[in-house]
């Protein structure tokens, strides 16, 4: 079966949705470990998008973020992108270093970003790869603190065009009483993104 992955069922969004919730509260639940405090999660929000239309979804193509990208490899393909607005990013580095007003852009907390980034986006793949019985890891991070658009540009180039879709995940924690907004995209290439679905469909039906 060939899937139009811009007329997604109900059916599959919300078999994606469900997936997603473990994964992301199993991330949550290693975040809430390393930064020794109780981290709290909204429920998120799923879309499925364009490449072209994901600055949109993440507050324009102009918007600075701290970002944290990671290669996803094995039968899945594609990348995992976190995107905090620099005061989440800030408030992480205060929780972890206990300071107030982090500088976000010096190396070590960069360090710090990266790291908190490869267990949400790690520990979440895992969960997605466990569920849907895929092999798909993350690289180590890498770090970036830009426009949204110029970080998307930057995958399109890394992936040769072989990216059309990505998965939002769009969703808010709460540390230490604090909202903290944050996504993850996940990106898969065409070929990976049709196994996916394949296995859901085995799965669910």
């Amino acid at each position: 079966m060939v899937y139009d992955i811009s007329q997604l069922t109900d059916f599959h969004y919300s078999a994606l949705k469900e997936i997603s919730n473990i994964g992301i509260g199993n991330a949550v639940t290693s975040l809430a470990t390393m930064l020794r405090s109780e981290v709290k999660i909204m429920t998120p929000d799923l879309n499925v998008s364009r490449i072209e239309k994901v600055a949109d979804f993440s507050g324009g193509a102009d918007k600075i973020v701290s970002g944290v990208l990671m290669k996803l490899f094995g039968s899945v393909r594609g990348y995992m992108v976190m995107l905090l607005p620099p005061e989440s990013a800030q408030l992480i580095c205060n929780t972890i270093i206990q300071e107030e007003n982090s500088d976000i852009t010096n190396p070590m907390n960069e360090s710090l970003i990266s790291e908190v980034g490869h267990i949400l986006g790690s520990t979440y793949m895992t969960a997605f790869s466990d569920f849907l019985g895929v092999d798909v890891f993350a690289s180590t991070p890498f770090h970036t603190y830009d426009m949204i658009g110029a970080i998307m540009d930057n995958i399109l180039i890394q992936m040769s065009q072989e990216v059309e879709y990505a998965i939002i995940l769009d969703t808010l924690f709460t540390l230490k009483g604090n909202d903290m907004h944050g996504k993850l995209l996940t990106l898969f290439d065409p070929v990976s993104l049709e196994l996916i679905l394949q296995k859901v469909d085995a799965m669910f039906h």
